[in-house]
């Protein structure tokens, strides 16, 4: 089975869209008195009065004191406390996030906040590329499907062969992983280098208590994470399984990194 890595794209903010917001803020934000009543603290955010009622109501944000009236006010530092929710808010970041944000005065904690926010980002909109892949390709091959991987340990071998030939040897490392009692789920062809002579790891699924420095011919323990992968199944057998090396998706040459054989008999 042939799985490939989705990469996903990149965003830019436009120069004079960035200058146009910022000037507006700066706008608004002159000649404003020590406290503001709700319209007038949102005037001056262009931020409406529901969802600042909302953030106080989930403890993001309070006014600073009523007025003679009985009304909430608020005061000027409070314009780049708000500006920071709404833009977090903006990005995806739950709630409690915010507010442990806001609370926390260590800046190194605050900046360890912001790059797990990125990542977290960074890996939806992985998730998100697979999926757009997925559903476009419907047009064209039917055949290709999403899979949702578990985490796994997989330990990989070097191995070298003719197109086809890769049952040998793949074999042979399933029979001495069973004699050092290594219970085996399934394994992994990586494609490397080659036409001819393919140069490959072949690598298996193995429980996480196994100790890789025991096996020998062992180059690497990996611990895969949990992804979301496309996936374009071979049913062919070992000898034509070049055909499969590379698939043509929507006029781009994709090649095929990984293929996981469930039976390699």
């Amino acid at each position: 089975m042939g799985r490939g890595a989705c990469p996903f794209g990149s965003f830019f903010l436009d120069l004079q869209v960035t200058l146009s917001c910022t000037m507006e803020l700066t706008v608004r934000g002159a000649g404003m008195s020590k406290f503001m009543s709700i319209q007038e603290f949102s005037d001056c955010t262009g931020i409406s009065k529901s969802p600042i009622r909302y953030y106080e109501s989930v403890n993001l944000l309070s006014y600073v004191t009523r007025d003679s009236s009985g009304y909430r006010v608020y005061s000027k530092g409070q314009v780049e406390t708000i500006n920071v929710i709404t833009s977090l808010r903006l990005a995806d970041v739950p709630i409690k996030d915010i507010q442990a944000h806001l609370n926390e005065t260590d800046e190194q904690l605050r900046n360890e906040m912001v790059n797990f926010w990125v990542q977290s980002i960074k890996e939806r909109l992985n998730v998100l590329s697979v999926g757009l892949q997925y559903l476009e390709s419907d047009k064209e091959l039917e055949q290709i499907y999403l899979v949702e991987k578990s985490p796994e340990t997989i330990i990989w071998f070097a191995a070298q062969s003719k197109v086809g030939q890769f049952k040998e040897p793949m074999n042979e490392k399933i029979k001495e992983l069973k004699s050092l009692g290594v219970p085996i789920k399934s394994c992994y062809l990586k494609y490397l280098s080659g036409r001819n002579v393919i140069k490959a790891h072949i690598g298996f699924i193995v429980s996480e208590s196994i100790d890789a420095a025991e096996i020998k011919g062992c180059i690497d323990m990996e611990q895969m994470p949990a992804a979301l992968c496309l996936a374009l199944p071979f049913s062919g057998p070992f000898s034509s399984i070049q055909s499969g090396f590379t698939l043509n998706f929507h006029g781009k040459l994709l090649v095929i990194a990984i293929y996981e054989i469930h039976d390699p008999s």
